[in-house]
């Protein structure tokens, strides 16, 4: 049996490996860091810090039914997913050119900034299947009937994991916020949207394509 320690410590690097990659969210985290600072950063990354928790908790109490379900249902929330992320991505790219230079942000901007990252995580499937998979290769996790102490305790070190990793990448891409030019804030959008659309057609060609 894995000691408390361990579970935390593992739960820990699974929070962080499965944010690390390139993904929609670390884009749309990046982005507004340098737009807008390291708050609204941290703002889109609480959205997918609730989405990774909620998913941890769901994979480490083995509710198998809801990754039954996303199995079942899974060319459909590809196609959502893949919709959504096409819709930011042209919002980005429309965006007016002119006022480039950081806006105030709102609670309304902030809680519109959490839900869509939150969304954008919900609707991919492969961040659920993931928890699932890794989980279930963790011996002892759910073993005895009852014993909810492990999966309490891996789903904590996944709620660290995951706070540390969208506080580093908000607070490290803040920084780059003063080292860029003001013309060069209204290209951020260009290069941001066009990285979220590429990301939704990825998703629904691989729909197409029966993957």
């Amino acid at each position: 049996m894995i000691d408390d320690v361990s579970l935390i410590a593992t739960g820990v690097a699974i929070g962080v490996g499965v944010n690390a990659p390139v993904g929609p969210v670390n884009v749309m985290c990046i982005h507004r860091a340098i737009r807008n600072g390291p708050a609204s950063a941290m703002a889109a990354g609480a959205g997918a810090f609730t989405a990774d928790v909620l998913f941890a908790g769901l994979a480490a109490f083995g509710v198998t039914a809801i990754s039954s379900f996303i199995e079942g249902h899974l060319s459909v929330i590809k196609v959502v997913g893949g919709a959504i992320l096409i819709a930011f991505g042209v919002k980005l790219l429309y965006a007016p050119s002119k006022g480039a230079a950081p806006a105030n942000d709102t609670r309304m901007s902030l809680f519109r900034a959490a839900l869509a990252s939150f969304a954008l995580t919900v609707t991919n499937p492969a961040v659920l299947l993931g928890f699932f998979a890794i989980f279930g290769g963790l011996a002892g996790i759910g073993e005895e009937v009852g014993d909810f102490g492990a999966a309490a305790l891996l789903t904590i070190g996944v709620a660290i994991g995951s706070a540390a990793w969208w506080l580093m990448l908000s607070m490290g891409a803040s920084r780059l916020r003063e080292r860029i030019a003001e013309k060069w804030l209204g290209r951020l959008n260009t290069v941001s949207g066009g990285g979220l659309a590429l990301f939704g057609f990825a998703v629904l060609i691989s729909v197409a394509l029966g993957y």
